[in-house]
């Protein structure tokens, strides 16, 4: 090949080499455009509902429905509730983290937030729905991470349940915290009780009384089962079986043919 020749080789070569550089480019651009979205999005549903998005958080979905559960290897039992859509709430980090739903008006004032809480376990094991509503507003709210002081009865009503019996409580809580007021929804279940509490500042009640009540009547039981239970046979020695009863092994046959 002449000068001339390997000249246009070079040229053509720059050409190649330049138009795949450009489309790389141009690749590695949209791509980026995608990642900078997808994070846009991610940010504007965390900003949305207020709270960090991870498989592993128990707490409320984006829909705002929260779910605790009661399982054993057969069938579950669920009790939820929805929380509002309009105001962003957030879930605070420290035990037993309630969710809280600023106010109109307070809206970075977080202690005049209505404050969510699910309880999973309550301390009784009797199946008396008034047993396990008083183990909510007397035993759980005295403890020191909750009010430090036993909520007292206003009002109660009986709901309908699908799986035991359901009853939504109205109390009030004077403690050294603040004067607090509320409605609670505690569940009946064969694997034990479980509830939701929605609470306030008595001089939020204005506010704040409409939105705890709509969420305890909210709130729904369901049941399902977790899977079919298999059955294997298992091989048991028969009664009075002795190893050493068994006929010794046949010779071996050492005939060739």
């Amino acid at each position: 090949m002449n000068k001339h020749g390997q000249t246009i080789r070079v040229l053509l070569l720059a050409v190649v080499c330049g138009m795949s550089f450009l489309v790389a480019a141009q690749e590695s651009s949209s791509l980026g455009d995608v990642a900078r979205k997808a994070r846009k999005e991610h940010s504007s549903a965390q900003q949305a509902t207020g709270k960090r998005i991870s498989e592993d958080d128990d707490g409320p979905d984006l829909g705002g429905v929260w779910r605790v559960r009661h399982c054993s290897p057969q069938v579950c039992y669920k009790l939820s509730v929805a929380l509002p859509k309009s105001p962003r709430w957030i879930r605070q980090e420290t035990e037993p983290r309630p969710v809280l739903i600023p106010l109109a008006g307070h809206e970075e004032d977080l202690n005049h937030a209505i404050r969510v809480y699910a309880v999973e376990f309550l301390p009784t094991t009797i199946g008396w729905i008034d047993v396990e509503k008083k183990a909510l507003l007397q035993s759980v709210f005295a403890q020191p991470e909750y009010f430090g002081q036993p909520a007292r009865l206003v009002q109660d009503e009986r709901v309908p349940a699908n799986n035991g019996e359901m009853k939504i409580s109205h109390f009030s809580i004077n403690s050294a915290k603040g004067n607090f007021r509320g409605a609670s929804v505690v569940a009946s279940s064969p694997l034990g009780p479980y509830a939701f509490a929605c609470v306030f500042r008595e001089e939020d009640a204005s506010a704040a009384s409409s939105i705890c009540d709509a969420i305890a009547k909210s709130a729904r039981d369901q049941s399902f089962l977790t899977s079919q239970t298999r059955q294997y046979p298992t091989y048991e020695d028969p009664p009075n079986y002795d190893p050493q009863d068994d006929p010794p092994d046949p010779p071996a046959n050492e005939d060739p043919e």
